[in-house]
């Protein structure tokens, strides 16, 4: 039983009365009769929105992705004679934040209504929704009844696989270009003819094929395909320093949407891929396969990756991928500078991998330190923090100048632009003919 914002005025004007009836003895039968026919009015209100007739169902997405919108419909039933005023409020789990948190609608009689809302979850892993909780208004719109509707379920929330889902639904997948990927100039080592295409910006004058050009009277160009089943491991750094939040999500959270892209980008360009997560040692490894079987091994992988608050133990991985990756690979890992003394002992294994294989080292910036340094400090706290703040972006990028050397290569980017730094690494590594 709760009192509608209706009751609560007209309670506030029938004090008027009130105070006059202390004055005038009189009225105070009135004044009295008056509160009494209010109780009663709000009582029968109640009683009548109790005997609503509501049915909520809800209906969600077999996946939902952490860090995006995902939507959430709700199906209002009204089995009852008239119409109701409703709020509706859903128990979404603690790690999601709901927009809108509370619905409003009005359900004509015997009818059936569809709201919707939206959610983004912070975190991967199982979660599960609680039940509807539904306020009817009663007619006279004094009293509001709130009733518990018990539709709980349970719920997965992934990575963010929209970039993948894009790339598999698109027409032009095999160019790339159309989802935001940047065209690569290739110079023919270890590629072969695929197809003629008409000629677009950017591309070079040296992939024109002038014959077919004045055949088809407009530019055409030459299509190359790289070299398949090439090697591809990509390495996920799980330890303490990617628990910490950018633009809403975990570093580990960024690095792990951009690792399935890259991996869906490598999979269907014919490699093979394999995964290794790690922090204090190896968490979990998968051998470098192709096909699709492989990719899903790699997204049950990543579901359960979670950030360990250790260090991170770069010599005993590397150890383990010298005996366990023998042929000729691109190493991606994505991992994070900001530790000084952390990052400074992958100096030399980083090294020493470059002799046999490609080493690439990913990172995501942290954007709350540039943008604190890019606000003039007010105060002399904000001060204070204004010089930590520069005094470890620039340990980060000594860190990432000393990693680079020795034939180590470096991508350190906004986390809305790792996904595709990678893959546009990845696919420019390949055409160079380097692997």
């Amino acid at each position: 039983m709760i009192p509608s914002g209706r009751l609560w005025i007209t309670l506030c004007l029938l004090t008027l009365p009130t105070l006059v009836a202390g004055f005038v003895p009189g009225i105070r039968a009135l004044v009295l009769l008056l509160d009494f026919s209010l109780l009663a009015f709000a009582l029968v209100d109640f009683v009548i929105a109790r005997r609503a007739r509501i049915k909520v169902s809800r209906h969600v997405p077999n996946r939902l992705s952490v860090g995006v919108a995902n939507k959430i419909e709700l199906d209002v039933i009204n089995t009852s004679g008239r119409a109701w005023h409703l709020r509706i409020k859903d128990d979404v789990p603690e790690e999601f934040s709901a927009d809108p948190e509370e619905l409003a609608l009005k359900v004509s009689a015997q009818s059936r209504a569809r709201l919707a809302y939206k959610v983004v979850p912070v975190k991967r892993g199982k979660f599960a929704f609680g039940p509807v909780h539904v306020r009817v208004r009663g007619p006279a719109g004094l009293m509001w009844h709130e009733r518990t509707l018990p539709i709980g379920e349970s719920v997965a929330v992934f990575p963010d696989l929209r970039g993948a889902s894009r790339l598999l639904l698109s027409d032009a997948a095999l160019d790339l270009v159309n989802l935001g990927l940047r065209q690569l100039r290739r110079d023919g080592r270890g590629s072969e003819f695929a197809r003629l295409r008409d000629y677009a910006q950017g591309d070079s004058v040296r992939e024109v094929d002038w014959k077919a050009t004045a055949r088809r009277t407009r530019p055409v160009t030459r299509v190359f395909e790289s070299e398949r089943s090439q090697t591809l491991l990509i390495g996920v750094d799980a330890g303490r320093s990617m628990a910490a939040r950018v633009d809403g999500l975990t570093k580990l959270d960024h690095a792990v949407n951009a690792a399935l892209f890259l991996a869906f980008v490598a999979i269907k360009n014919g490699d093979r891929v394999g995964l290794v997560v790690f922090a204090d040692g190896v968490k979990s490894y998968l051998a470098p396969n192709n096909g699709r079987t492989q990719y899903r091994k790699i997204v049950d992988a990543l579901y359960s990756a979670r950030p360990h608050l250790t260090y991170v133990d770069y010599l005993a991985l590397f150890k383990e991928l010298n005996v366990r990756l023998l042929r000729r690979s691109l190493l991606c890992v994505f991992t994070d500078f900001i530790d000084e003394d952390q990052a400074s002992t992958m100096v030399d294994p980083m090294r020493r991998l470059a002799r046999r294989h490609v080493p690439l080292c990913l990172s995501v910036k942290d954007t709350a330190l540039a943008s604190l340094l890019r606000t003039p400090p007010p105060e002399a706290e904000t001060a204070y923090q204004h010089s930590v703040a520069s005094e470890l972006l620039l340990e980060r990028e000594a860190m990432k100048r000393k990693i680079g050397q020795g034939g180590v290569q470096m991508i350190d980017v906004n986390p809305d632009e790792l996904s595709l730094a990678a893959v546009n690494k990845y696919l420019e590594i390949k055409a160079r003919g380097v692997l």
